[in-house]
């Protein structure tokens, strides 16, 4: 599986039932997903769907054509010199890629990338800005 961010513009929901279309568009080709997480921003509704790596062309090709925008799953960075390794950002991870390191780390933020599934949701939590989408 992998993730993509996908974002539909405000111009293209003028109703509940253009939600449903895009979803059908989905639909229509039988693959399996995962909307992982769903909210809004100041450029549309923003989806983070969990797809299956060999229907992604596919899925990519779909959603375009109807004007929807589609990225690879939102990795972020951290600049070490903004962070103040508060431990904000930790406590909404789900996955744990966030995490405090011990003693012997000085107890500084770590990120595993591995584990990140890009939901993004730590860029809000940190009250220095140390944490951004890599676009």
């Amino acid at each position: 599986m992998t993730i993509i961010n996908v974002t539909l513009p405000f111009g293209l929901i003028s109703k509940v039932n253009d939600y449903s279309t895009i979803i059908n568009e989905i639909l229509k080709y039988d693959i399996i997903f995962n909307i992982l997480k769903f909210s809004t921003s100041s450029s549309g509704i923003n989806l983070l769907l969990d797809i299956p790596e060999e229907e992604i062309a596919t899925i990519t090709e779909s959603l375009k054509k109807n004007n929807i925008i589609v990225n690879k799953k939102g990795r972020i960075t951290i600049d070490l010199e903004k962070c103040i390794d508060c431990g904000a950002c930790v406590s909404l991870c789900p996955t744990d890629a966030l995490s405090m390191g011990g003693v012997e780390e000085n107890n500084q933020l770590e990120f595993i990338e591995d584990k990140c599934i890009g939901c993004l949701l730590c860029i809000d939590s940190c009250p220095r800005h140390a944490i951004e989408e890599n676009k």
